[in-house]
C-alpha cells in the first residue's frame, strides 16, 4: 500500500513517551497549534513494560529534547490511541536527521512498516558496527 504524498508541519518536542512515540505541539499555521501523539513511521521499539524498552525511550531522549523544533512528514491515523504516524526530523550538529533511521542504526529499535506481526529488537541490542 503506498500512501499520499504527506503534510509537513513544525512541531515543538513536548516529551519523548517511549522509543517509537513522542508527543508534540504541532503549528499547523494560521497560530493554529495542537498537541500531538506522533508515533515515528517505520519504526518498531520494545515496549516499556519489556526488557529495553526504557532504553530505547532514554537513548531517543539523548537525540531530541523538550523544546526542540522538529519537522513532521504525516503519512496517516494510526491503529491505536488517536496518534498519527509521520516521519520526524531533527537538527543535530547543523544536519537534518531522520529519527526513526538513528534510532535504528543505534540498535534499539527495527525497521517495520505497520504491517504484520510487530517485529521485537533483540536485547540486549546489537550494535550497528557501522553507527
Amino acid at each position: 500500500m503506498t500512501f499520499p504524498p504527506p503534510f509537513v508541519y513544525r512541531a515543538t518536542l513536548i516529551e519523548v513517551h517511549d522509543g517509537d512515540t513522542i508527543n508534540v505541539t504541532t503549528d499547523f499555521g494560521f497560530r493554529r497549534y495542537e498537541d500531538v501523539a506522533v508515533r515515528l513511521l517505520n519504526l518498531a521499539c520494545l515496549e516499556l513494560s519489556e526488557p529495553g524498552g526504557k532504553e530505547a525511550r532514554d537513548y531517543v531522549k539523548t537525540l531530541i529534547v523538550p523544546g526542540q523544533q522538529l519537522a513532521l512528514a504525516t503519512a496517516k491515523p494510526d491503529k491505536y490511541s488517536g496518534r498519527w504516524d509521520a516521519a520526524v526530523t531533527y537538527m543535530r550538529d547543523g544536519i537534518l536527521r531522520d529519527l526513526a533511521s538513528d534510532v535504528i542504526a543505534a540498535g534499539y529499535g527495527l525497521p517495520w512498516d505497520g504491517t504484520g506481526k510487530q517485529p521485537k529488537p533483540a536485547w540486549p541490542r546489537q550494535e550497528n558496527p557501522l553507527a
